[in-house]
């Protein structure tokens, strides 16, 4: 079921400017510019610090955002919309993900950045940018901001959970600056990139599912 009554317009102009956005900040982080140095610098300054319980929360909470993690999340709700007869969402899910993660491994092999040199409070490995945590995070939970949008009538319930869906991508994110595994600008590049396979999808999903569906109620 499609929420009849204001469903998202087509987000094809936003995916572009986001792409735009992505690449300059690509660039930026692969020519060593000075301004992301300062940016990171800023960043660290603000959110690191050794105060335990921020330690403790940070080193658990950056767990869902592991691959692992995302992975799992990802098939349970496909199965879940599958279950519902959601077909075109859970597609739509299944999508974004794959595109945005396999586009991840050819950035980060691209850039090659290595991560900062510091002790890191977690295991990690690869390079650095962009931020699988903050790229997989983005893309889930922006696919399910879409589906709350969607497939929820509420008003409360769909805000209340627009907000939370909103708060994990930008928490996991915080947790890779804080463990030292990641600098700022891999985890803002990391956000850019999921949103940008989230505005693209749903503007495939848009013009191919809901766009039809909306036609064809109109006309009986």
């Amino acid at each position: 079921m499609i929420n009849p009554k204001n469903p998202p317009r087509d987000t094809l102009i936003p995916g572009i400017i986001f792409v735009v956005i992505y690449a300059a900040w690509a660039m930026l982080v692969s020519s060593g510019s000075q301004f992301i140095h300062s940016f990171d610098n800023a960043v660290i300054g603000i959110v690191c610090n050794n105060n335990p319980a921020n330690v403790a929360f940070a080193k658990t909470f950056t767990n869902l955002g592991n691959t692992s993690t995302i992975t799992i999340e990802t098939i349970i709700l496909f199965i879940i919309l599958i279950t519902f007869k959601q077909y075109a969402y859970a597609w739509f899910t299944a999508g974004v993900m794959i595109c945005a993660n396999c586009y991840n491994w050819i950035i980060k092999h691209a850039v090659e950045r290595h991560r900062p040199t510091v002790h890191h409070l977690v295991y990690a490995d690869g390079y650095s940018f962009p931020s699988g945590h903050s790229v997989g995070s983005a893309a889930l939970f922006g696919v399910l901001i879409i589906l709350t949008i969607l497939l929820i009538k509420s008003k409360f319930w769909k805000t209340l959970l627009i907000i939370i869906w909103a708060l994990f991508p930008i928490l996991i994110g915080y947790t890779r600056i804080f463990v030292h595994v990641h600098y700022p600008s891999d985890v803002f590049g990391g956000w850019i990139e999921g949103i940008t396979f989230v505005l693209l999808g749903y503007s495939f999903l848009y013009h191919f599912y809901i766009e039809p569906k909306m036609l064809e109620k109109s006309q009986k």
